[in-house]
């Protein structure tokens, strides 16, 4: 797992030991981020689920300002905040040690631009309704032009992962992963290509 643009471009990043958290490969973090291309340099980022960190990583190399990790595996923390000592990015960081049902988006002490959203498969195919709710909550704090995206399994109903009327202006389909990128009042685009 490494850095794939910008100032810290192929640096290698830990990532947290054993199967709890999925890391995205490399090759769908750069599908994801050359279509986000024009997003930045942005001012904020929220990285959700973060695990190792590697989205969020990925935008703050890329010129984003601030980031903000939200995180509540025990395992994934250490990670996580060694990635962002070692990367030079703590002073430009932010970690949030708890469920992402517990985020208050209102409280992030800089503007949003991007949210990434990357949550353990189990659990979107458990609980798709937490991945609406957490959407709804997010999608209305995003600064103009702002995108969301969400990561979610091939085999996942993507309908009950978003909440009523919120359509998603492009999917990706990459493997065994799909991502849904959304913005407000954003008409559906499909990608009909695999990233």
């Amino acid at each position: 797992m490494r850095v794939i643009a910008g100032e810290l471009r192929g640096r290698v990043l830990k990532a947290p030991a054993g199967e709890r958290t999925r890391p995205i490969m490399d090759r769908q973090k750069e599908t994801l981020f050359n279509i986000l291309m024009a997003e930045f340099p942005c001012s904020g980022v929220l990285d959700v689920f973060a695990g190792s960190g590697g989205l969020g990583i990925e935008a703050l190399s890329r010129g984003a300002e601030r980031a903000t990790f939200v995180e509540s595996g025990r395992h994934a923390l250490p990670v996580l905040e060694r990635n962002l000592v070692d990367l030079g990015l703590r002073e430009r960081s932010t970690i949030l040690a708890l469920p992402a049902e517990r985020l208050d988006p209102t409280r992030l002490n800089h503007e949003l631009h991007l949210v990434f959203l990357d949550p353990p498969f189990p659990l979107v195919l458990a609980h798709p309704e937490r991945m609406s709710e957490l959407v709804a909550r997010l999608l209305p704090r995003l600064d103009e032009g702002g995108v969301l995206t969400l990561r979610v399994p091939v085999e996942a109903h993507v309908e009950r992962c978003l909440p009523a009327g919120c359509q998603p202006y492009r999917r990706i389909d990459s493997g065994e992963s799909i991502f849904l990128l959304c913005a407000a009042a954003a008409p559906l685009s499909a990608d009909p290509g695999n990233g």
